[in-house]
């Protein structure tokens, strides 16, 4: 329930929005204050929550970086695994407040000793996993074809899981800039891989997992787009409902700081992606991400889950967009109005 003081911050602010006829309809300002009510008490219910996010994919092609490129900080682990053995790692940490858990599986696609004690693995596996929010299923696209090690890492996945944990799921490809013909080879090795995943599926699921390009030493794939916000998008719109609102909650702060900079603050604001091993595909990473630049498109398609999730924002129009968001979140304070300032960034 809302405190007194945040009830108070809500009524003050929904009487400026009545007043206001250039930033607001009065139609919609009428009920804001209950929207933003409900916003917060949806907030507050899921910031003890936490999102989890299983990696699978070979030793060394770029799984822990990525997953660091896009949280804004080192969670992952990378390079400490060799490809010897099987095994399941679980790193838990805070992100502003919202726990999260990133679960690495070394061995499960790799071509070790141990391949072919699948049941074994399946067993490990279900008794570690209590929660996915989201599959990460992390390969190089300059390789040609679907190892036999991924394959047997996708049955694996799918009997342990059953094959709707494909549902919330998202294949990525690294090394983008090392492809001889980017576009030609990711739209062959995502077919190639979905085909591999239909399997066990059924083409229905397997052809609705989304892929993403990335590259952890430059901002952009060879096509000249920035892969870092379409991986957001992508993430996020496939996320359960579970995960999807503490994960927006972890990383509002980084949507905030972006709207910033794109208003003309804070200009040298640079994310390092620096790592030590060598183990890791392209190991080291240095770009600045000043500023997410979302596309008409990724904005819509997150404002859409973001419906989905809190449907009470279904009646929030263009109007509540980033100029009425940031003061909200800024008076409102705290975690929760970084959230909502980040919330009401999509709907601008």
């Amino acid at each position: 329930m809302l405190n007194e003081s945040a009830k108070k911050r809500i009524e003050e602010l929904t009487k400026k929005l009545e007043a206001s006829k250039e930033s607001i309809s009065s139609s919609l300002s009428s009920s804001f204050g209950e929207i933003l009510v409900l916003l917060i008490e949806k907030l507050q219910l899921s910031q003890d929550k936490k999102f989890v996010f299983l990696l699978a994919g070979r030793t060394g092609v770029g799984k822990s970086s990525t997953v660091n490129s896009l949280l804004g900080q080192q969670i992952a682990t990378v390079g400490k695994y060799d490809a010897t053995t099987m095994d399941v790692q679980e790193y838990e940490h805070e992100i502003n407040g919202v726990k999260c858990s990133i679960i690495d599986t070394p061995g499960l696609c790799d071509d070790i000793p141990e391949k072919g004690n699948n049941e074994k693995y399946i067993e490990l596996i279900q008794r570690q996993v209590k929660q996915i929010d989201l599959l990460w299923f992390v390969t190089r696209l300059d390789e040609s074809r679907v190892t036999n090690d991924e394959k047997q890492g996708i049955q694996i996945i799918s009997e342990a899981f059953t094959p709707t944990v494909w549902e919330h799921s998202v294949i990525i490809f690294t090394r983008a800039n090392k492809a001889d013909d980017y576009l030609e080879e990711l739209a062959e090795r995502t077919k190639r891989i979905r085909d591999e995943i239909a399997k066990h599926t059924g083409n229905e699921i397997a052809n609705k997992i989304p892929s993403v390009a990335v590259d952890n030493k430059s901002q952009t794939t060879p096509d000249g787009k920035r892969w870092l916000e379409e991986l957001y998008t992508q993430v996020f719109i496939k996320m359960t409902e579970r995960g999807a609102i503490p994960f927006l909650m972890a990383t509002a702060s980084r949507i905030n700081k972006s709207q910033s900079n794109q208003n003309g603050k804070d200009p040298n604001w640079i994310f390092y992606n620096k790592f030590e091993s060598q183990n890791e595909a392209d190991s080291e990473s240095e770009f600045n991400v000043n500023d997410l630049i979302f596309t008409g498109l990724q904005k819509e398609l997150i404002k859409k889950k973001i419906i989905e999730v809190i449907p009470a924002l279904a009646v929030a129009g263009a109007g509540v967009g980033a100029t009425i968001g940031g003061p909200i979140g800024a008076a409102i304070g705290g975690v929760i109005g970084a959230a909502v300032g980040s919330i009401f960034y999509f709907f601008s």
